[in-house]
């Protein structure tokens, strides 16, 4: 049971790898709106599945992700010059809080740090709801929830395995995060 608590854990912290969308009518991105500093104030899950094979025994449950202790910036910058890609800048992290419920169980919950919300400098480009942020080791793609000139909310939706000490892990849902104007 710690042993999914701490998968999810691991997993939410890397969520911002893949990405998927199912809207059928997605709303007008105004790319204008992006540039600025951002506060993230807000992290949270939806329909949280998490799979998997315990010795000989399958093992099912739902899972949610919140945050807490917000000191997560970052500062979107759009370029002014021709050909230069426009650049995102972040600095401090949150505290993600991961709660996994199995049926006849008690629920079984971690904290842990996460120190950086994006790693170092890095490019975004806007492609209809899409925000990608493209890092030195990563590209990711974020659906873009809301936007208004004071808020932003994007999302990553999960369908994933991983191993995790010896076992197998299925874990899907969707990861949203909102941000803040400064």
């Amino acid at each position: 049971m710690k042993k999914l608590a701490l998968l999810l854990f691991l997993t939410s912290t890397i969520l911002l790898i893949s990405c998927s969308s199912d809207d059928d009518a997605p709303f007008v991105v105004d790319e204008s709106l992006i540039p600025g500093e951002w506060t993230l104030t807000e992290i949270k899950s939806e329909n949280g599945k998490i799979t998997a094979t315990v010795g000989v025994v399958p093992v099912s449950g739902d899972y949610s992700v919140t945050g807490k202790d917000y000191t997560a910036k970052a500062t979107f910058t759009e370029s002014t010059v021709e050909n230069e890609p426009n650049t995102v800048v972040s600095s401090g992290g949150f505290t993600v809080v991961a709660t996994v419920t199995i049926p006849m169980q008690d629920p079984v919950t971690e904290e842990r740090p996460v120190p950086e919300f994006i790693s170092n400098t890095a490019e975004w480009t806007v492609n209809g709801n899409s925000l990608t942020i493209k890092t030195e080791v990563e590209t990711i793609s974020y659906e873009i929830t809301a936007l208004s000139a004071q808020s932003m909310t994007i999302k990553v939706t999960l369908d994933e395995e991983e191993t995790f000490q010896g076992i197998d892990f299925k874990i899907s849902g969707d990861q949203f995060f909102t941000l803040t104007k400064a």
